[in-house]
């Protein structure tokens, strides 16, 4: 897993970006701010070989030296993948194979949810309805996990579960049922 670490010389403005992958320094940029020899000469004594250091440099460096850790949120992607992978471990027990087809079977799915009207956000619930109602489906349906036949019948899936459950609802985060549209 790579890392990136933010690190400011207060003394002269001076801004780097630190990568960690798999908790080893890999790499240092220069974003902004003056750099001379001498800081070159010593930039290493404030930068930690490996990722664990982090805390003691932060201490030990501390009023001199800002070290930031940069947060990305995941992507709608990464959101979906991660929801469908959590729904098929625990329904088969293994963890699940994934290609490149399942990966264009996904943003299928996700660019469709989308295109009838949801955002984000609600595409990203809608799937989740999808995935927790799938006990409804019959045995056949039910027994098809795959990315791929989940993309070619997703009218007959979604249909399906619309059927079984009438009116789907989803509890949002504040506790609230809510009515998700399929």
């Amino acid at each position: 897993m790579t890392t990136h670490y933010n690190l400011e010389i207060i003394s002269t403005s001076t801004h780097f970006k630190v990568t960690y992958r798999d908790k080893k320094f890999r790499a240092v940029t220069h974003l902004r701010g003056a750099m001379d020899d001498a800081m070159l000469k010593h930039l290493g004594k404030v930068i930690p070989r490996t990722e664990d250091q982090l805390p003691n440099f932060i201490d030990s460096w501390k009023g001199k030296v800002v070290y930031n850790k940069e947060v990305k949120n995941p992507s709608l992607y990464s959101l979906f993948l991660h929801e469908w992978t959590t729904f098929y471990e625990n329904f088969a027990q293994l963890q699940p194979k994934f290609t490149g087809a399942d990966g264009n079977a996904l943003k299928s799915i996700m660019q469709h949810l989308k295109l009838i009207g949801h955002s984000d956000n609600e595409a990203l619930e809608v799937w989740k309805v999808i995935l927790s109602n799938w006990h409804s489906l019959d045995d056949f349906h039910k027994n098809n996990t795959d990315l791929k036949y989940i993309n070619s019948k997703f009218n007959i899936l979604i249909n399906a579960i619309k059927k079984q459950n009438n009116t789907v609802t989803k509890t949002n985060t504040s506790g609230t049922n809510g009515s998700v549209r399929l």
